[in-house]
């Protein structure tokens, strides 16, 4: 694929985004999303044929910055707690680069089955060998004492709801607050972030 195609694909995906996280996914029309794009709708369909390829392919790409982000992580070979720091902040990082996408997750993914096979089709594997080095270094934390007993299904769950819960009521928050202002936005997220990394943290000890 030369440059010219990889720009106009990038810009029918960041079009699609816009347009899924606006409308639904049952809600969003290819024919807007190439007006967005600002292409012909047949050259939308050249691309990716189906509104169910871009959404797949928006997800895979949002999977693979995630997994990437985390499998750097554990290649650091970092002490567990500044592992776990690090993990809690990117996770964070990631939600706000996309604020957008917890909502949708929540009513297109967590309550339409078809979309869900998707994504776990994709994120499934990836993720299985995140949690198994993750798993490893809390197994080695426990059994020194350093940790309290917690699987790894429990400690993401911990991590992911405390984190997506800010950019879910973001919306009321800016509404009750003074958020919209965007220096005020910064710091507050700076400062939740730590306060959740803190946490977390501190949740684990014995």
């Amino acid at each position: 694929m030369d440059e010219k195609e990889m720009n106009t694909e990038q810009l029918i995906l960041r079009a699609a985004e816009e347009e899924f996280f606006k409308h639904g996914y049952a809600g969003a029309k290819t024919v807007s999303i190439a007006r967005r794009a600002g292409i012909s709708h047949s050259m939308l369909h050249y691309y990716f044929r189906t509104k169910e390829n871009l959404f797949q392919q928006i997800f895979l790409q949002k999977v693979q910055t995630l997994t990437q982000i985390f499998t750097g992580i554990v290649e650091e070979h970092l002490p567990f707690e500044a592992s776990l720091r690090k993990f809690i902040g990117e996770q964070f990082n990631f939600a706000a680069q996309n604020p957008q996408l917890p909502r949708f997750v929540l009513n297109e993914v967590l309550t339409n089955k078809e979309n869900r096979r998707h994504v776990l089709e994709v994120f499934a594997p990836k993720l299985s060998v995140i949690f198994t080095n993750l798993q490893q270094m809390l197994d080695n934390e426990i059994r020194a004492g350093r940790v309290r007993p917690i699987t790894v299904r429990d400690l993401v769950m911990n991590i992911v709801s405390l984190n997506i819960s800010v950019f879910l009521a973001m919306p009321v928050l800016e509404e009750i607050s003074q958020l919209k202002d965007p220096a005020v936005r910064e710091q507050f997220l700076a400062e939740r972030r730590e306060s959740n990394v803190r946490f977390i943290l501190n949740a684990l000890r014995p």
